[in-house]
């Protein structure tokens, strides 16, 4: 094992590559590449070191994430996915933290989705409820869940109009696993859904996004939403230089009949390439710039503002639609060979446009973006965590 991010991310693709048919027909990561992935610790990026984690800086951890990306979308998606119950157990105690995180070997899943509810009762909170879109979770030992806190039969407020939302961090002994993936894109994600019925869950294991940091260094510093969409288009943009590589192998073997010129003669094709390959590497340069800057300011201890986290909103949704659009063109020049599974084309478009549907991509973020742009404050919440 090593504990340079981008080495064992390279050491382990050809691993990746060589079991993606394995992947994608189990609807779950193959078993060997899991048991890679968890001695890697790739998915503890934003665990602290005293914790087994990499506690790796957030311009490396986009390059593992496109690096993955480009040899298989699922694993990415689940690696990446493992980062935010890391980076929301900065509002954990250390002691609480320490169990959670106690084996090096321990992956974990999450759903941001406020589809649970949590009584408070002595010790903790009775939780219960049902969420969809759990990547991963066959593989956690811990899950992370967005809960509606209640109280004497109704929800608990912290303002008038804002009810108290907490995240819970439940074992996956507690939880019942729901065969629900049966998908296109991302298929190897094993994203299926997870129900709690009436677990207790301690205070220490409940965490609020209101709450002080207790990781007193970088990783515990740097805003957490938008740092995940940098995440996010990190892998975007790996699966559409991938694509893009694609089409540069498939045009020195594709022969066109006759009278039709062959892929790589067609100028329509030669400007396309060069044009998405100008596009993709602007948007990666700007995204980099973007997070380098945060991640600059929470190393030195400088405050980062809605300035910085504009930038890096801006930067990593222009780089997702930028990839879209890389991938849909490779797409279009793939012809007919982009029809087939065999073709990595093929599962290119629908891995991406599958990702494309997560909220953190979502136009939202663009017009929060906007309006700190215009001097205004961000109206969603989560937008400066």
């Amino acid at each position: 094992m090593t504990s340079d991010p981008l080495r064992a991310t390279h050491e382990l693709t050809p691993l990746i590559r060589e079991r993606r048919e394995q992947t994608e027909a189990d609807r779950r990561i193959a078993g060997p590449v899991v048991d890679r992935l968890r001695a890697s610790r790739l998915a503890r990026m934003a665990v602290p070191e005293l914790l087994g984690g990499l506690e790796t800086p957030t311009p490396e951890a986009l390059r593992v994430y496109e690096a993955l990306a480009g040899a298989e979308a699922s694993v990415a998606w689940v690696t990446w996915n493992n980062s935010l119950p890391c980076f929301f157990s900065r509002f954990l105690s250390p002691d609480a933290r320490a169990e959670i995180f106690a084996d090096p070997d321990w992956l974990y899943a999450n759903s941001t989705r406020p589809s649970g509810k949590a009584v408070a009762c002595d010790g903790g909170y009775r939780v219960s409820g049902r969420w969809s879109l759990v990547s991963g979770c066959e593989l956690a030992e811990w899950m992370a869940f967005v809960c509606r806190v209640e109280e004497n039969g109704q929800p608990r407020m912290l303002e008038p109009g804002v009810p108290e939302m907490r995240f819970m961090f439940v074992r996956k002994d507690d939880c019942e696993i729901i065969d629900t993936w049966h998908a296109g894109g991302l298929r190897g994600t094993g994203s299926h859904d997870v129900a709690v019925r009436d677990v207790l869950v301690s205070e220490a294991h409940s965490a609020s996004p209101a709450a002080a940091s207790t990781i007193d260094a970088p990783i515990g510093r740097v805003p957490i939403i938008s740092t995940l969409s940098a995440g996010f288009a990190a892998q975007a943009l790996g699966i559409a230089f991938a694509a893009l590589d694609t089409v540069l192998e498939l045009a020195r073997t594709k022969v066109s009949p006759d009278p039709h010129p062959d892929l790589k003669d067609l100028p329509a094709n030669q400007a396309s390439a060069a044009a998405q390959r100008a596009a993709l590497t602007a948007a990666r340069t700007h995204l980099h710039a973007s997070v380098a800057g945060i991640w600059d300011k929470a190393a030195a201890g400088r405050p980062v503002d809605l300035d910085d986290i504009s930038a890096v909103w801006g930067a990593s949704l222009h780089a997702d639609e930028v990839s879209r659009h890389a991938v849909d063109a490779m797409y279009a020049i793939g012809g007919t060979s982009s029809l087939y599974t065999s073709c990595p084309l093929e599962r290119a478009h629908r891995d991406l446009h599958a990702m494309m549907r997560h909220i953190v991509c979502q136009p939202l973020w663009l017009e929060n973006a906007g309006r700190v742009m215009f001097g205004m404050q961000p109206v969603e919440p989560l937008y400066a965590l």
